[in-house]
């Protein structure tokens, strides 16, 4: 359901709400939040909430302070929270204090990519399948490197010892009114994977946060730890997040040249957005594996990078594989639909040895992918070359990396 401010206030009068939490992620994808009390809510809609945005990581390059802006769309119940006085939490736009958006700000960069498609006669919708591995925790209920099974993919109870975690994990999520379609444990130990029916690309990308909070949540309340690393057990298979986007004419059925060319464009533009697909030095030993793979392969092929999926009423379908689970899903949606935007203005046609193939070679390492972005004179037309800038610095810095 999309709420509306007045809907909001209602619902937050009606419920007992008493706090609100004001939630975005930083430019890495952080969740990152702050509570008020019921009462603010009011100014905070009109007015906005003032915070450091120079503590923010990512924002640093903004010489003010910035604002959240709550979306009313975006209300969502917090179901591990008491269920007197109930807690909600609302998506945020980022504002400079004259009222403009903040280039940093994630969340409108993909409202804007789906508002140029729509203009274009395209609509769109996106699903995840996101993988994570559970492991147990030590009598201080400190993190440990042990899986919470030895189970294979799709293995049942008892040797899948996920299963119960997993329903905890989908009941919570039905709770706040997100619904998976499928859950299953993956090839690793301890490894497990839940899946998202497509939706509209800003909440395909609320989804994917609140779910990582919820499995966080879930685990740690049973004992357990759960981690979205793309490598977390060395010797395993590593954990990734397979994006489906589901393009469709508006009005009409668009033409296959169209949507073949969206396609196109996010091949094209592959490498110059593999750092905010993937967004660590271990995310690079995932590519290359079969479930994320780096390399062009035939179009039949499960692991291809970028996958044409059969057409279905009319609809194209595309699969990326290669993505981690860390990234900023607002961030790496808006880009991959930029991308597809760029193949339908530029009428982008696949080379005939690898015509929707996934025939692009992704970047090696992380230091290269960052000097792929910014070297991407499209790329600084997306985002901007300040916040280009402030990403590939701090990730450089992070990991010692040398330009």
């Amino acid at each position: 359901m999309k709420f509306t401010a007045k809907e909001v206030l209602q619902y937050v009068e009606e419920n007992d709400v008493k706090f609100i939490k004001l939630t975005f992620c930083d430019l890495f994808g952080r969740h990152k939040n702050v509570s008020i009390v019921s009462q603010q809510l009011p100014e905070v809609l009109k007015n906005g909430y003032l915070f450091n945005s120079s503590a923010v990581h990512g924002f640093t390059n903004c010489a003010d302070d910035l604002l959240l802006f709550p979306e009313p769309k975006t209300l969502t119940v917090l179901p591990w929270r008491p269920q007197t006085g109930e807690v909600v939490s609302l998506l945020t736009n980022i504002k400079r204090l004259d009222g403009s958006f903040y280039e940093g700000d994630a969340l409108h960069l993909l409202e804007s990519a789906k508002s140029k498609l729509y203009k274009a006669g395209i609509d769109c919708e996106i699903a995840t399948d996101c993988e994570f591995y559970v492991f147990k925790s030590d009598n201080d209920d400190n993190p440990t490197d042990i899986p919470i099974d030895r189970a294979g993919y799709f293995d049942a109870a008892p040797e899948d010892e996920g299963e119960n975690i997993r329903r905890d994990i989908i009941l919570s999520l039905e709770d706040m009114g997100i619904i998976p379609t499928s859950s299953h444990h993956e090839r690793g130990p301890g490894q497990n994977e839940i899946d998202f029916m497509p939706t509209e690309p800003y909440a395909a990308a609320r989804n994917l946060i609140y779910f990582k909070s919820a499995v966080k949540n879930v685990c740690r309340l049973n004992g357990m730890y759960a981690s979205f690393d793309p490598k977390p057990v060395k010797d395993s298979v590593g954990s990734g997040l397979r994006i489906t986007v589901t393009l469709d004419g508006i009005g009409g059925k668009a033409s296959p040249e169209f949507l073949d060319a969206f396609t196109c464009g996010v091949m094209d533009k592959a490498s110059e957005i593999t750092a905010f697909l993937n967004t660590t030095p271990e995310s690079y030993a995932l590519l290359g594996e079969n479930r994320a793979p780096a390399y062009a392969h035939d179009n039949h092929f499960r692991g291809a990078h970028v996958r044409a999926l059969p057409r279905t009423d009319g609809k194209c379908r595309i699969e990326l594989n290669s993505a981690d689970c860390l990234n900023n899903p607002f961030l790496a949606f808006a880009l991959i639909l930029e991308a597809g935007i760029y193949g339908i203005v530029n009428k982008s046609k696949a080379a005939d040895g690898d015509k929707k193939s996934g025939g692009v070679n992704l970047p090696h390492t992380l230091n290269e992918a960052l000097t792929a972005a910014e070297k991407s004179a499209w790329l600084e037309s997306v985002l901007s070359k300040r916040t280009i800038e402030e990403y590939v610095r701090i990730k450089r810095d992070t990991y010692g990396l040398k330009r």
